[in-house]
């Protein structure tokens, strides 16, 4: 049977469609700093630009995930629920019944 990961059942080999790349970054970096980047790329065979594309790639994901999640405690959560599940207040009904000033 097969595993999760689908490319685990292939009988042939199959090479990714290569993407056009229109945009380019410049980057300013010490000796040192291009040195470690170089090294940490070829220890994973990789260029330096799919290295740090990739590192850049998981690191903006994690910081756009990080500025737009919000974490509670339990007790915030339960009191958050609670607030869910109780009737809207009277205020907050008369401002959705008022005309929007874009209507």
């Amino acid at each position: 049977m097969c595993g999760i990961i689908p490319y685990n059942c292939a009988k042939e080999v199959f090479a990714m469609p290569t993407i056009e790349k229109q945009r380019r970054m410049d980057l300013r970096l010490t000796e040192r700093q291009r040195l470690t980047y170089e090294r940490a790329a070829a220890l994973r065979g990789q260029t330096l630009t799919q290295w740090a594309t990739a590192h850049l790639d998981e690191s903006s994901a994690r910081d756009i995930a990080e500025a737009s999640t919000t974490y509670l405690s339990p007790d915030g959560f339960d009191a958050f629920c609670e607030m869910l599940d109780s009737p809207m207040p009277q205020a907050a009904k008369a401002l959705l019944d008022r005309k929007a000033v874009w209507e």
